[in-house]
């Protein structure tokens, strides 16, 4: 079976709020993603937990919207692999 995820390099950043952000990176990597640290012009989906300063937007995330890669919070990423896991 493939995993929705499968193939799609993944950045996580930030504090996740259900889970610890290198449980989801396993996990990801589980589906077949390849997890990265940093945001490269090859990177598919980037995965944002909540910001720690007030209205703080993450350098990767500035970066991300940059460069028009998806952007995705753990709700919706939870939601992206609901069916896989």
């Amino acid at each position: 079976m493939s995993s929705t995820i499968a193939g799609k390099k993944i950045v996580f950043t930030g504090k996740m709020e259900t889970g610890d952000r290198d449980d989801l990176a396993a996990q990801a990597a589980g589906l077949g993603a390849n997890v990265e640290k940093n945001i490269t012009k090859k990177t598919d989906i980037l995965v944002h937990g909540v910001q720690t300063s007030h209205n703080a937007k993450s350098t990767k995330l500035r970066k991300a919207e940059e460069q028009g890669i998806e952007i995705l919070d753990e709700t919706a990423y939870r939601a992206l692999i609901a069916d896989d896991v």
